[in-house]
């Protein structure tokens, strides 16, 4: 949690300030922000199958998007960057709400304890797609 506000904290200072501009002066997240984006946004991109397929590089789509759906993900530690492939720790927490269509609002939250696992990311055309994402 305190590295996505620390993040969103920088990206104010960044628009304020001009940094990590291009020409035409808006900004450009980096590729860290980048690849944090796509952990983070994960269990919401889960609710619908075409989303979560594009979460993902191709060939490497879980077969459960159901158990991805009902967690929660966060950046938990310093990622790794080695060209195009990022190593990010990842906690993954339970206790999002979920429904049967698959959003985050009203049900039972799920059972599933919290846990550290880490992810492999690839870019693909400039953007971060996962390639490996276990959940335990």
């Amino acid at each position: 949690m305190k590295t996505q506000i620390l993040m969103a904290l920088a990206l104010a200072l960044f628009t304020l300030t001009g940094i990590g501009c291009d020409s035409s002066g808006s900004v450009k997240p980096s590729d860290e922000q980048n690849a944090f984006a796509s952990v983070a946004g994960l269990g919401d991109m889960a609710g619908d199958d075409e989303s979560f397929a594009k979460a993902f590089v191709a060939g490497s789509v879980p077969k459960n998007r159901k158990d991805y759906s009902e967690r929660g993900y966060e950046v938990a530690g310093e990622a790794t960057f080695d060209g195009d492939t990022a190593t990010v720790p990842v906690k993954i927490f339970g206790g999002v709400h979920a429904t049967s269509g698959g959003e985050k609002r009203g049900g039972k939250p799920s059972a599933v304890s919290q846990t550290e696992q880490i992810w492999t990311l690839i870019r693909v055309d400039d953007k971060w797609k996962i390639k490996d994402a276990p959940l335990s």
